[in-house]
């Protein structure tokens, strides 16, 4: 999540949801209803609690992430426990990414719920199948020639050939590709 501001690129990908147990049940404290202090390196939790850890480090991803937990003497006899963790051994845990990612990771959330990303995204959506076909059928991920005027023609020529391709599939009715079948489907259908 770098890119957007080192390069000053607009994410149109569509990035996962909020995961976590709170935001799926929609009940509880999800991380919205924490305060975060990044000067002061801790979280406020909303029956008032200050964490007693902040952990600067990695995400299993390998991407710059800030762990933040609250003690379990201070979790234990909260009375909205059940509203904020799950956990019966230790006091509530959030991963947060570094300020800038996480304000762009949100902005994105709330982007890709609008209709104007939505016709932007099928854009994209639209060419990736083509991409993909031309990766299949002309080898585009590697060159074969050396030299940016031999790569460039060979691109120009691979397209030609990708619509080729199509123009034969639409004159023979044959599907450009095998529409897949979900494994859970797959066992329906054999049962």
């Amino acid at each position: 999540m770098t890119a957007p501001a080192d390069r000053a690129i607009s994410v149109i990908a569509p990035v996962r949801p909020n995961s976590t147990p709170q935001q799926v049940r929609a009940a509880g404290f999800g991380r919205s209803a924490f305060t975060i202090d990044r000067q002061g390196m801790k979280a406020i939790c909303p029956s008032g609690q200050n964490s007693r850890y902040w952990t600067a480090g990695l995400d299993s991803n390998g991407r710059d992430a800030i762990r933040i937990r609250f003690a379990t003497t201070t979790c234990a006899p909260c009375p909205v426990r059940e509203q904020c963790t799950r956990s019966t051994q230790y006091g509530r845990q959030l991963t947060v990414r570094p300020q800038d990612q996480d304000a762009l990771l949100e902005r994105v959330r709330t982007e890709q719920t609008t209709n104007a990303w939505k016709e932007r995204h099928a854009a994209r959506a639209g060419i990736e199948g083509t991409n993909n076909q031309a990766v299949a059928v002309t080898g585009m991920r590697r060159t074969r020639y050396l030299g940016l005027a031999k790569t460039h023609l060979g691109h120009v020529l691979a397209a030609p050939a990708v619509n080729l391709v199509r123009l034969d599939a639409w004159r023979n009715d044959t599907p450009l590709a095998r529409t897949r079948t979900s494994r859970l489907a797959a066992l329906k259908l054999s049962a």
